[in-house]
C-alpha cells in the first residue's frame, strides 16, 4: 500500500457542537469542553440525559514505570457497575500484586476533561486520585491501598508533566455516536512505597501513559488494545498507543501513534492476533510490526447472562519495530502492557 496519512484537526473547544452533534476528528490539543450529554441521539432513541449518562461508559488510566517497576491503574464506571484496580508488577523480584474492587457506581467519580478536573474512587481502604491540571502541564495522582493477607500496603504520589503533544479523538461509532479520548506519554516523578520499599520515580527515567475515556460503546463492547515506552537499537526515546476497536472508518479514525522527541505522529489501522505466548501486532502499509510477550497477567472474568466481562491486561516486552516513512525505529528494549476486552454491560 502507499503512504498512511491521517489529518489533524484544528483545535476546537466542545466535543459537541451546538447542533448537538459530535466534531469527529483527530486532535493534538486538549478539548477544554467533553460535552457528551449535549449529542443529540447518540443512542438512536431517548434523548433523555439520564439514559445517554447510564448508557456512557467512563474512565480514567495511568500506565507508570521505569527500570524497576510497571504500574497500570485506573477508575472504571459502566454505570451498571464499576471498579477500582491497581497492578504493580515488579521486574526486578518479577513479582505481581494486583488490587481489584467492584465498587457502586455512585463511588467512582470520572472527570470531564483534563482542565482542573478530578477523578476519584475510594472505599474500604482503596483510593485511586486524579487531578488533571493541564492549565499547569500537571496530572497529578495519588494511590493508597492497604494491605492484606496477601497483599502489601501500596502508595504512590506521583506527578506527570504534560508537557508533550497527546493524542485527542473523537470517534465515530455510529451516526452522531462517538468515543472520546485523550492520551499521552510524557515524563513523571514522585515515589512508592510496597512493602518495606520506597521506589523513586526520576522524570529523567520515569514515564507515564495517561487515558481520559468516554465512550456510547454498544452493549457488546469489544477492542484490543497495546502501548508501551522504551528506547531503539539507537538510544532514541520512544512511546506507543496502538488500537483495534469498533470505531467506524478506522483508515479516518483511529487512536493509533507513536510519540518520538515529544511529537505525537499518527500510524495506520492495525491487527492484533493473540497467541498463548506471543501477540502480534501489525498494520497493511509496512508501518507497524510489533511482537508482544507476557510476563505476567490479570483478568477479569464472568458471566451473569445479561451482563459479563472477558478482560485480559498483560504486562510485558516488545520487539519489532515501526517505519515512519524513512524514520525506522527498531526497538531496543521496551516495556508495556496490552488489553483483550469483551464486555457485555
Amino acid at each position: 500500500m502507499g503512504v498512511y496519512h491521517r489529518e489533524i484537526n484544528e483545535p476546537i473547544n466542545c466535543l459537541v457542537n451546538t447542533e448537538g452533534l459530535f466534531n469527529f476528528g483527530t486532535y493534538n490539543t486538549a478539548i477544554p469542553k467533553i460535552n457528551m450529554l449535549d449529542a443529540k441521539n447518540p443512542l438512536g432513541f431517548c434523548n433523555c440525559n439520564w439514559f445517554k449518562s447510564f448508557r456512557l461508559k467512563e474512565w480514567e488510566a495511568f500506565q507508570l514505570g521505569d527500570d524497576e517497576v510497571f504500574i497500570f491503574g485506573v477508575v472504571y464506571n459502566a454505570k451498571i457497575a464499576a471498579f477500582i484496580l491497581l497492578i504493580i508488577y515488579d521486574k526486578t523480584n518479577d513479582q505481581t500484586y494486583k488490587y481489584q474492587k467492584i465498587v457502586n457506581p455512585s463511588k467512582a467519580i470520572v472527570a470531564s476533561g483534563m482542565l482542573d478536573t478530578y477523578t476519584n474512587c475510594s472505599t474500604s481502604g482503596y483510593g485511586l486520585f486524579f487531578h488533571n491540571n493541564l492549565e499547569e502541564d500537571e496530572i497529578d495522582i495519588f494511590a493508597k491501598f492497604t494491605s492484606s493477607d496477601k497483599l502489601p500496603e501500596a502508595v504512590i504520589d506521583i506527578t506527570a508533566y504534560h508537557i508533550t503533544q497527546p493524542i485527542v479523538v473523537c470517534h465515530p461509532l455510529g451516526e452522531n455516536r462517538a468515543m472520546y479520548s485523550h492520551k499521552n506519554f510524557m515524563p513523571v516523578e514522585g515515589y512508592m512505597f510496597l512493602k518495606d520499599r520506597e521506589i523513586a520515580f526520576d522524570s529523567d527515567k520515569a514515564y507515564m501513559m495517561i487515558d481520559d475515556h468516554k465512550g456510547y460503546y454498544p452493549w457488546n463492547l469489544k477492542y484490543d488494545w497495546v502501548m508501551g515506552w522504551g528506547y531503539d537499537n539507537k538510544g532514541q526515546l520512544f512511546g506507543f498507543n496502538l488500537t483495534h476497536n469498533q470505531v467506524i472508518d478506522p483508515e479516518k479514525y483511529n487512536e493509533n501513534c507513536i510519540w518520538l522527541d515529544g511529537t505525537m505522529n499518527v500510524l495506520p489501522p492495525i491487527n492484533v492476533y493473540m497467541g498463548k505466548k506471543v501477540w502480534i501486532i501489525k498494520d497493511e502499509y509496512g508501518m507497524v510490526d510489533l511482537r508482544f510477550y507476557p510476563v505476567t497477567e490479570a483478568s477479569i472474568k464472568f458471566n451473569l447472562l445479561l451482563i459479563c466481562s472477558d478482560y485480559e491486561a498483560p504486562i510485558g516486552r516488545f520487539e519489532g519495530f515501526f517505519d515512519l516513512d524513512g524514520r525506522y525505529i527498531q526497538i531496543g528494549e521496551c516495556f508495556g502492557m496490552g488489553e483483550k476486552t469483551r464486555y457485555r454491560i
